[in-house]
């Protein structure tokens, strides 16, 4: 989830019991035909998004001001791909994404907490780098024959004759008759020689190749370990710089390993495990790729788009269109506005009953809690449900049930608050005061805190109801309280 953007509009510009994005009708259906039937297409989507946005960096994001941009248009996760570049680049990016989020922060007025996860190179394999003499891309032609090679000497100088493979054991455990598919299968081969070090291939279907593009073999199973020494030396520098773990669904390479005519039963059902578990997961691959090289998406791409979140996505990732994109801070506004459009056609009240069925009897406390927070928030109207939490972990059960509202997840502490952009419908804020030794006093600051400025930025109206979720005392554990308030013109709740 992030932040309210310059995009959004604000609730001032409806009346006072009127929230867009909620299609009741639809929302509360008791049949998927009824539901489908009252989706109107006149209903405005909702003033804040509730799917988060990861955005990977690359040449096209490389500087302060572009970044702040994308922020701004609703990027709130930055993704660095750790097959590309070294561990120094991937430090100095993390460096001036720190810098961009500080100077957002201070135009927001507020500690902007700007998550940044990675992608392992883990069990990929990638070509090698085109030679110079070719310049950016060579053309593999249907037809041509091309060796494919281990050899390390050819690992900056790929060209029309032959091709650096990063895996040393490529040749070993591959037969003749294989189908050798490259740079997101837009290239396929088919093996007919076998050496020692060096595979001599067939080009099936040509198309021009860049440098260290993906490497893949239908129904082969590469027997090279899950953590290179360089994966475990990238999880030593992230780790140092503070990331969190989720589920990523990377349709490209699994595509490849199940055939692309298989992968909506999977992504389906991974989604669903993933939700049932409440661990975040996250979508992506060709979600708007087009937006490469144009300002605007294709319509099939809208689509996928909204499939993705009526599936159960937490967020989508954006690659190469903001890596190595022409137009990254446009696309990322795009796929927000996308989002808000999907959103609003979610069937909640069959999601929270799904989820309250698979919750374990008994449940604990704070699940209790939880679940009938969702429930007040659906029935009240809530502009939001505000969640104060130390661990974070009492705003991901929340977010699990699917509140149609934005989550408002305060905590003290900066590496939880970027976290929790991780999981659907959450607003991370961190509150920077110190603790107060009354409890109940503390407890209302930090309330008043979260109302004062989703007020500000215009997705909660003096009278609007706000479920608040706590615990009795101070400390992680002892969230056990959820009530329904107000919110006054004081910026206080009543």
């Amino acid at each position: 989830m992030v932040w309210p953007t310059e995009f959004d509009v604000k609730l001032e510009k409806y009346n006072a019991m009127e929230i867009p994005g909620q299609q009741l009708s639809a929302a509360q259906a008791f049949t998927p035909l009824d539901h489908l039937l009252n989706l109107d297409i006149k209903a405005p989507a909702g003033c804040q998004r509730l799917t988060g946005i990861i955005a990977n960096m690359g040449k096209s994001t490389s500087d302060v001001d572009t970044l702040e941009k994308m922020m701004s248009a609703g990027m709130n996760i930055a993704m660095l791909n750790m097959s590309y570049g070294t561990r120094e680049e991937h430090i100095e990016m993390i460096k001036l994404l720190r810098q961009a989020a500080k100077n957002f922060s201070v135009n927001m007025g507020k500690n902007y907490p700007l998550a940044i996860a990675a992608r392992l190179a883990g069990k990929k394999i990638r070509t090698g780098s085109i030679a110079d003499s070719y310049g950016e891309t060579v053309e593999l032609k249907t037809g041509d024959v091309i060796r494919l090679t281990t050899d390390e000497t050819y690992k900056d100088r790929c060209s029309t004759y032959a091709i650096y493979v990063d895996f040393m054991y490529f040749a070993d455990q591959i037969t003749k008759g294989d189908l050798v598919l490259i740079d997101n299968e837009t290239i396929m081969l088919k093996v007919e020689i076998i050496s020692t070090s060096t595979v001599t291939c067939k080009i099936e279907r040509g198309g021009m190749l860049g440098s260290y593009k993906d490497v893949f073999v239908p129904n082969v199973v590469f027997e090279m370990p899950n953590f290179s020494e360089k994966d475990k030396l990238d999880i030593d520098m992230l780790i140092h710089q503070q990331t969190a773990n989720g589920i990523m669904i990377t349709r490209q390479e699994l595509g490849s390993d199940i055939t692309p005519k298989k992968l909506v039963i999977a992504q389906k059902n991974m989604i669903a495990r993933a939700n049932k578990a409440n661990v975040p997961v996250c979508v992506n691959a060709h979600l708007l790729s087009s937006m490469r090289y144009k300002k605007l998406p294709l319509r099939a791409e809208l689509l996928d788009v909204a499939n993705c979140i009526l599936d159960g996505a937490d967020t989508l990732e954006l690659s190469a269109e903001t890596a190595v994109g022409l137009y990254p801070v446009d696309t990322v506004a795009c796929l927000a506005s996308a989002c808000k459009e999907a959103e609003a056609c979610i069937w909640s009240k069959q999601i929270f009953h799904d989820f309250v069925d698979k919750t374990p009897i008994p449940c604990d406390q704070a699940t209790g809690v939880g679940l009938a927070a969702v429930l007040a928030a659906q029935r009240s109207l809530a502009a939001a449900i505000i969640v104060v939490t130390t661990t974070g972990k009492s705003a991901q059960i929340v977010s699990k049930y699917g509140p149609r509202c934005p989550i408002i997840g305060v905590t003290r502490y900066a590496a939880i608050a970027r976290q929790l952009h991780l999981w659907r419908g959450i607003i991370p804020l961190i509150f920077e005061d110190a603790p107060d030794a009354d409890w109940q006093i503390d407890l209302e600051c930090r309330v008043n805190f979260c109302t004062k400025w989703a007020m500000d930025q215009g997705f909660v109206r003096v009278g609007d109801p706000i479920v608040v979720v706590s615990g009795w005392k101070q400390g992680a554990g002892y969230t056990n309280t959820m009530r329904i308030v107000y919110a006054a013109a004081d910026c206080s709740v009543v």
